[in-house]
């Protein structure tokens, strides 16, 4: 066997443990990701198994802050009792006797009835609250507005006009009062008339008062019960004609023009 044989089965022997280690490298490579592929399996799990965590915690929080929303109406409710009962208490207007009274031209509420009650009893002048709701609906009069106020323990109608200027002045800081409104909404090729029916709780009114104006309105609400529109306001910012009209249309599902009769 000659020298060059020789040295061609040398070098044909190094060539084939170079391809054996490569054959090994790729084994080892291809076990390698193999493992990586389960870890990032295992890794998409945990992501997913964080997502869901992350998603529970976020309705947690939610129902946690719904929640203290909640109470913190109830504890308002309470407080507002509670000052209630401790008036009657100061007043003398707790009595042990359970009764209700209602006149021909009154209606009576109270506030709540048990072996001693608080008695709230709010009237009703009837015949000219009913006489300014129907002259608002009216076509054949001007009138766009009227206002109910109490006097002593009966709500009154205490102003009616058509100036929508004259009947942002009627509602003082101190007034608990009811509004109800008539405005033409739409334009030329659609006109109609909507009505609003407004709750004003001036910001210097009491606890006390406030407390009684849900039972107050339902109480007016009995005769003033066609409206498209129910807003409560408590500033002189917010009697304004433009949102007015802005609630009408949001209640109305549509936007048009103003028409030609506008306070």
């Amino acid at each position: 066997m000659d020298d060059f044989t020789i040295g061609m089965e040398d070098k044909f022997k190094v060539l084939q443990e170079r391809i054996s280690k490569v054959h090994d490298s790729q084994d080892n490579v291809l076990l390698k990701f193999d493992t990586l592929a389960k870890n990032f399996d295992n890794l998409k799990k945990v992501v997913s198994q964080f997502s869901d965590k992350v998603s529970g915690l976020e309705e947690v929080a939610t129902d946690r802050r719904k929640l203290k929303s909640e109470i913190k109406i109830l504890k308002n409710r309470i407080n507002e009792l509670y000052a209630i009962v401790k008036e009657g208490k100061e007043d003398g207007s707790i009595s042990s006797e359970v009764g209700d009274t209602q006149s021909n031209n009154e209606s009576n509420h109270s506030g709540f009835s048990s072996s001693s009650k608080v008695t709230m009893t709010t009237g009703l002048d009837r015949d000219t609250i009913r006489s300014a709701y129907e002259d608002v609906r009216s076509d054949a009069t001007p009138t766009e507005w009227a206002v109910f106020k109490f006097e002593g323990a009966r709500i009154i109608c205490s102003a009616r006009g058509s100036d929508f200027t004259e009947f942002r002045t009627q509602f003082s800081d101190d007034d608990r009062a009811f509004g109800y409104l008539r405005l033409q909404m739409g334009d030329e090729m659609s006109k109609r008339k909507k009505f609003m029916f407004v709750t004003w709780v001036g910001p210097n009114v009491s606890v006390i008062n406030r407390a009684k104006m849900s039972t107050d309105k339902a109480i007016i609400k009995d005769i003033i019960s066609n409206f498209a529109v129910e807003l409560q306001l408590e500033s002189q910012a917010e009697i304004d004609i433009d949102q007015f009209k802005d609630a009408l249309n949001r209640a109305g599902g549509a936007n048009y023009g103003t028409g030609i009769r506008d306070l």
